[in-house]
């Protein structure tokens, strides 16, 4: 099936950024999603900036070449390794996965914030715990790199496991999820901790159904603006090409391509597209 341009790109090591893209989907509607899940070098947390900063130049220059509108980066390890770089170097608007560190300080009390070792490490990351900290004192927040969690999400899921083994200790008030593989076994967390666990999710869906909508906007403008007119002669041709493509399709194939709004790219299309269906698509 010819994939068309023009888009919005999502980006994550593995199967974590689905959570993403299912948030967005219900929040951005009539939008056609990429998908980029880089099942092959996962999980990114126990990677070095090189390897990560790497993988995702080569996937974001695919994603200029589809002319895409937006990127998510579907993955927090991603953002705090190089999401600043990412934005100098491509035009188009990059939205990063944020940790909700604030939303859940504010609630008070002893914050456990889990990532990978790489997002912790970061220093995107630190400074962002640091200035929350400043924003709330009436909070104590602790980061932990809960190592080979990750991996072991996207290595098991839909098998079963038991991850409660790589998660720290302790009481917390509240615990944050800064890896979107961890949403997976967001009720798993809650049960082991016995209280109220954040993630960034609906934060990235909202942002993003914000810069698409002002982004819109200002083509409209553009478009005013220019106060262009295409001839009659190129709206035929348009028409033509439109009503030909529709008969070789079929009625059929033009059923399921209007629902069709995901196409997943990569060496592992197959793996995210079952996945997706399986968690997100199928009662």
């Amino acid at each position: 099936m010819r994939i068309p341009k023009g888009g919005v790109g999502f980006f994550d090591s593995g199967i974590g950024g689905l959570t993403v893209l299912s948030e967005c989907q219900k929040l951005c509607k009539n939008q056609v999603f990429y998908y980029y899940g880089d099942h092959t070098h996962a999980p990114y947390g126990n990677k070095s900036r090189k390897q990560i900063r790497r993988y995702t130049l080569s996937v974001m220059k695919k994603f200029r070449r589809m002319k895409v509108k937006a990127v998510v980066l579907a993955c927090n390890t991603v953002t705090a390794v190089c999401a600043d770089e990412l934005r100098r170097k491509f035009s188009f608007p990059i939205i990063g996965a944020e940790p909700a560190v604030y939303p859940a300080a504010k609630t008070g009390g002893l914050v456990y914030v889990l990532a990978t070792k790489a997002t912790v490490q970061s220093e995107r990351f630190q400074n962002l715990c640091q200035r929350i900290a400043l924003l709330c004192p009436q909070s104590e927040i602790k980061t932990f790199a809960c190592e080979g969690l990750a991996g072991e999400i996207e290595k098991k899921m839909g098998k079963g496991g038991e991850y409660t083994r790589f998660l720290p200790s302790g009481s917390p008030d509240a615990v944050v999820l800064g890896c979107t593989h961890y949403i997976y076994i967001k009720e798993e967390i809650a049960r082991f901790y016995g209280c109220q666990i954040f993630d960034g999710n609906l934060g990235i869906a909202k942002r993003l159904n914000y810069v698409l909508s002002k982004n819109q906007f200002l083509a409209q403008n553009d478009k005013k603006s220019r106060n262009l007119r295409p001839h009659l002669t190129t709206l035929k041709k348009i028409n033509e090409k439109s009503n030909k493509r529709s008969l070789k399709m079929g009625k059929k194939q033009l059923q399921k391509g209007n629902n069709q709004k995901v196409f997943f790219l990569g060496k592992s299309r197959e793996r995210m597209h079952f996945t997706h269906e399986q968690m997100f698509v199928l009662d």
